[in-house]
């Protein structure tokens, strides 16, 4: 074989490795993935997909499935699910909507229940009034029916049935109907379900829109005067800091941060004279300091067409990732 062939053979060889390397190295950097991989966003999403289906079967095997509650909830799961932007949000919304559906299916289960228990007391002839309380003890069947408003065929069926709760039943014109405090109680539990649910989607609403703190992965960029120098183009200026920001969040930051400064979708940035205010507060210069919590990789890359316009101008941008970025609350 030529000396020719050789050289050219071994460039090749050295493209290859070369390209293979980054393969490598954007794998490892979680910017793309192998054949048959997915990502941890994808994982997590598959993860709760388990959590719908098992909570449909449930549904299903109680009969409530079909029930308008049940079926809006996990609609509205799947839909958060999959608007999702991150595993640590699905995760969140698998601790809230887990929560929240297995309740509803309870709270159906339990009221269809009662109608049952309802329906067979007044299949029987009852008085004007009276009130009968029935319970599970130790998976027993207990009436307290001080007036004896049951005869032994109703409790015979009542005793047919499947609950595990303690209900007290009033008799009012002849017709039976849950006591108004067992109505009460019921209900209190589900408000308490619902204000928990809505509690952990406000916390999610406030970090994302900078009104609570937020932690995660990213990137901290310094960006600094030309040095030695007085010239206005050598100067960071507020149109400097807003085309980075608006980078960033185009490449999909979750929250910002700039100069101790966390950034809302009111949140003014300028310059007066020397100063650069944030939010109407000065924020410290030489370097300005940024930090976005997002893909840290993505967030990075996104930056490379602003640093080369700004070093044109002598300023200078350092870019460093880090594992866990802590955002402050406005």
């Amino acid at each position: 074989m030529s000396r020719q062939r050789l050289e050219k053979l071994g460039k090749i060889i050295i493209i290859i490795f070369l390209a293979l390397n980054l393969v490598l190295m954007a794998r490892f950097l979680g910017m793309i993935y192998l054949p048959g991989e997915i990502s941890s966003l994808e994982k997590a999403r598959q993860g709760a997909q388990s959590v719908i289906t098992y909570s449909e079967d449930l549904a299903k095997s109680y009969g409530v499935g079909e029930k308008k509650s049940v079926r809006d909830v996990l609609a509205k799961f799947k839909y958060e699910i999959e608007k999702a932007e991150s595993s640590d949000e699905v995760a969140s919304l698998m601790i809230d909507y887990g929560r929240q559906v297995q309740n509803i299916i309870f709270r159906e289960l339990q009221n269809m229940r009662i109608n049952d228990i309802l329906n067979i007391i007044n299949s029987q002839e009852l008085p004007e009034k009276g009130i009968i309380t029935i319970s599970n003890i130790d998976g027993k069947i207990k009436f307290v029916d001080p007036e004896s408003i049951l005869n032994e065929n109703t409790k015979k069926k009542l005793r047919e049935l499947s609950f595990n709760q303690t209900i007290e039943i009033k008799i009012n014109n002849k017709s039976a109907s849950l006591s108004t405090a067992a109505g009460f109680f019921n209900q209190v539990d589900f408000l308490q379900t619902k204000v928990a649910s809505l509690e952990r989607q406000l916390n999610g609403l406030k970090q994302k829109t900078g009104y609570a703190q937020m932690s995660g992965a990213g990137i901290i960029v310094r960006v600094y005067d030309k040095q030695n120098t007085l010239d206005n183009p050598g100067v960071v200026h507020d149109s400097d800091v807003r085309d980075i920001i608006n980078e960033l969040w185009i490449a999909g930051a979750r929250g910002v941060e700039v100069g101790g400064q966390r950034l809302t979708a009111i949140s003014p940035i300028r310059c007066v004279g020397p100063t650069i205010l944030v939010n109407n507060k000065p924020i410290p210069v030489n370097p300005v300091l940024i930090k976005a919590v997002g893909k840290a990789e993505v967030l990075k890359s996104s930056l490379d067409i602003i640093i080369n316009q700004l070093e044109t101008f002598g300023i200078k941008i350092e870019i460093t990732t880090e594992e866990e970025i802590i955002l402050s609350a406005v």
